[in-house]
């Protein structure tokens, strides 16, 4: 594959690492000042730490490996190495904490639409959608043993979020609050 070639298909692994926008309403209402230069503040830390972890992440893979870098760049390294194994815990812990709001957020969107005038089913469709959530993420996780593939999948659709998602938003706040209020 040509350089121009591989620098187009990084844009999918780009857009999924980057990927915050469905948490990003729910985090937002959590929020005690709910100002929007607040949020922006928030907003751009939180971008600006991603940025710098995941830069420093590829810089030294390939440094490390150039261009054989595996697509998953801790599984490159050793599985005796004690810095790589703390670098695994590490991302399990992340993957712990973020796995049950995008579980809630991605119930909610299937959830709202069928039990939008029946209250009596409610906790069970509940359970169901989060054991099929599960199940399905756990089927994915055993048998699809090339992450790259299902993160340029769900980067191509995430780029929706990433670059239509924010403007609508935008749009809604503007009309929402007067702009005193905002700022």
């Amino acid at each position: 594959m040509g350089f121009w070639a591989s620098m187009f298909s990084v844009i999918p692994t780009i857009c999924f690492g980057f990927q915050c926008h469905e948490c990003s309403v729910a985090i937002y209402s959590s929020l005690e000042n709910k100002k929007l230069s607040n949020w922006v503040k928030i907003s751009l830390l939180s971008m600006f730490i991603c940025l710098v972890i995941y830069t420093l992440t590829g810089i030294y893979g390939f440094l490390t490996f150039g261009s054989n870098v595996a697509a998953d760049v801790l599984m490159s390294y050793s599985g005796h190495d004690v810095l790589m194994i703390v670098a695994r815990l590490l991302f399990g812990v992340s993957i712990i904490t973020i796995y049950p709001i995008a579980l809630y957020l991605g119930r909610l969107v299937i959830q709202d639409p069928l039990l939008r005038h029946r209250e009596t089913y409610k906790t069970c469709i509940r359970v169901v959608l989060t054991a099929v959530w599960i199940i399905i993420t756990f089927l994915i996780a055993v048998f699809v043993p090339d992450i790259s593939k299902i993160i340029t999948i769900i980067g191509g659709i995430s780029a929706l979020f990433i670059f239509v998602f924010p403007g609508l938003c935008l749009i809604f706040a503007m009309q929402s609050q007067p702009m005193s209020a905002r700022i």
